[in-house]
């Protein structure tokens, strides 16, 4: 029997620092033909990047990406196909977007969830698609039903559970890792003896605490946003040394010896589940091959096995004592980081997981 290959539309949406930062810093971007600077935008590693399409057209899906935020990209779109935008920039957003989708006519609109289209939009585009995918592995905005979706994909497996407890049809599909990025990684000696990099933001309510604690310890590289969310006399300040997105993150983590993971706490309708590994540091961090230490979760020895191939930790003490042996271990923790990535090499690509996803996707078609 010949596997259906559905034609898919993906509608990501870019931090606003990120893309902000991006036209800044190159000031004919905005002046690209569409392609060539979506492309230029998807191949800056940011997030999955085109991790999602790639994977399904190396599967013989037809699979391209919209950028719903990127203003900029999004009006060289609608000048290039006559499209006159009218409105607020929300108004203009969707506009763009419900344009493409015409022009595009996918079976599948799958959306990367946190999107500013919002439910009264998926609602009006449902008729256009055979079949509203939404993937969410964040804090559930409270304005937000995700009722017109015929599909809910999660990493995190309490928002597959909440959605099925709220009559939507709801999939697990773990997070990966874009193993293309290694073909642009030079080789490097480590610069950095610990990293941590993530955000500061309402979902990381302990991470604060935990991360000066580490601090009054041992020293850390901080990278990342948020960091005006912290205490003003936060030692977090003092060892901030700015945000790294995409490539800079991968290089970051590749000049690492160790780097830290502190997941957040995923706020669903007023509960905090903290029982499972699930965020994409896990995967970045190994598949660029630095040594992991990240929190004990119920799951994480189904990923990768624990002391071989990450450490883990229990507590603040427990992550300071681990930091210190690995620092005093060069060959043990060289062993573990390249065991990781081998690990994620192995079983975290997004070429593995959009394999998954064609399963996925062909069984509700």
């Amino acid at each position: 029997m010949t596997t259906r290959q559905p034609k898919t539309l993906f509608i990501q949406t870019f931090y606003p620092e990120f893309l902000s930062g991006l036209y800044a810093d190159d000031a004919t971007l905005h002046n690209l033909p569409f392609d060539e600077q979506r492309q230029r935008l998807l191949a800056t590693a940011f997030g999955a990047g085109d991790a999602y399409s790639n994977g399904l057209r190396a599967l013989e899906c037809e699979a391209t990406d919209v950028i719903c935020n990127a203003d900029l990209l999004q009006a060289r779109w609608a000048a290039e196909h006559g499209v006159q935008l009218a409105g607020n920039i929300h108004d203009r957003r969707r506009q763009v977007v419900a344009a493409q989708i015409a022009a595009y006519r996918p079976e599948v609109l799958y959306v990367f969830e946190w999107s500013p289209l919002g439910d009264t939009f998926l609602a009006e585009m449902k008729p256009q698609v055979r079949l509203l995918v939404g993937q969410i592995a964040s804090p559930l905005p409270a304005s937000r039903t995700f009722a017109a979706y015929d599909l809910m994909i999660s990493s995190w497996p309490p928002l597959v559970e909440h959605f099925r407890s709220e009559g939507l049809a709801a999939e697990s599909l773990r997070l990966g890792f874009d193993a293309r990025v290694l073909n642009r990684l030079e080789p490097q000696d480590p610069e950095y003896d610990v990293t941590f990099i993530g955000g500061f933001a309402p979902s990381h309510t302990d991470r604060i605490k935990w991360l000066e604690r580490l601090l009054a310890e041992v020293e850390i590289e901080v990278f990342g946003y948020g960091v005006e969310n912290t205490p003003a006399r936060s030692p977090i300040r003092e060892h901030h040394r700015g945000e790294v997105w995409g490539w800079k993150m991968y290089q970051t983590l590749q000049r690492s010896r160790i780097t830290l993971n502190r997941h957040a706490g995923i706020d669903i309708r007023g509960k905090v589940d903290t029982r499972f590994a699930n965020n994409m540091r896990l995967y970045e961090a190994t598949g660029a091959g630095t040594c992991l230490i990240s929190e004990d979760r119920d799951n994480l020895a189904d990923l990768f096995e624990v002391g071989r191939e990450v450490v883990v930790y229990r507590d603040e003490n427990d992550c300071v004592a681990k930091i210190r042996h690995y620092l005093h271990h060069e060959n043990e923790r060289i062993r573990i980081a390249q065991s990781g990535q081998q690990r994620t090499l192995r079983d975290h690509t997004y070429t593995d997981r959009m394999g998954e996803l064609r399963e996925i996707l062909t069984g509700r078609l």
